[in-house]
């Protein structure tokens, strides 16, 4: 049975939209964004990736036929000798490495790409899942809230002891929020060259463009630009 496709899709081709420029944004040159900027992004990718009803399944659902792959390169611990002594780590992190090339093989489904391991906790893998989790809900992208996974603990603990002395911790963030971007890209494209109208209300002008729809504002920004 097709999708039900009513005006809360619209709504939701909008949403994407908006924010997935949002998390380019915040996602560009990480090293000279503040770490409140960089937490921003969390609950971005929560609201497209994460939550009960994520915003990519209610826009796919209406294109199905648009791909969205999830170019990531998975965390792996360096190569004895390569970062000195084999020291042990309680936390580690990828970097800008983890974000893919077009070399690199996509990850088709959503659920691939946020279980990909982006580091180590306590000798166990860290997920995109729980570093997006974590920031969204623990440290303050959301809600300031109590630490409830084992990863939380560690992340947590170690949070204050960064505060005004680097983002090099949170930027993993804008890392991610780059891989999402490129992944949603070819979505934001489709909707903003063939939107979901409402004929009542919505006719395409003479340059190309529906009058009244919330997509005329990106047509006259490119105009413009």
């Amino acid at each position: 049975m097709a999708p039900k496709i009513g005006p809360e899709t619209m709504l939701a081709e909008w949403l994407l939209v908006e924010t997935v420029a949002d998390v380019r944004r915040r996602s560009e040159d990480p090293g000279a964004r503040s770490r409140y900027e960089l937490l921003g992004i969390a609950p971005l990718l929560r609201k497209l990736l994460i939550d009960g009803r994520p915003l990519l399944n209610t826009v796919r659902a209406a294109r199905p036929e648009v791909p969205t792959e999830f170019r990531i390169r998975q965390w792996s611990a360096p190569e004895d000798g390569q970062q000195g002594e084999d020291l042990p780590y309680v936390l580690r992190l990828g970097g800008p490495e983890l974000v893919g090339g077009s070399e690199d093989p996509a990850l088709p489904k959503l659920k691939y790409f946020i279980g990909a391991r982006v580091g180590v906790v306590r000798g166990r893998p860290l997920t995109v899942l729980e570093v997006v989790k974590y920031y969204a809900n623990v440290e303050g992208g959301v809600h300031f809230g109590v630490p409830e996974e084992k990863a939380d603990h560690v992340l947590s603990e170690l949070a204050p002891l960064l505060l005004g002395r680097t983002t090099g911790q949170i930027e993993i963030l804008a890392h991610l929020g780059a891989i999402v971007v490129d992944a949603l890209t070819p979505l934001c494209e489709s909707i903003l060259a063939s939107p979901l109208i409402d004929t009542r209300m919505h006719r395409r002008n003479d340059r190309g463009f529906f009058d009244g729809h919330w997509t005329a504002d990106h047509y006259e920004k490119s105009s413009q630009g």
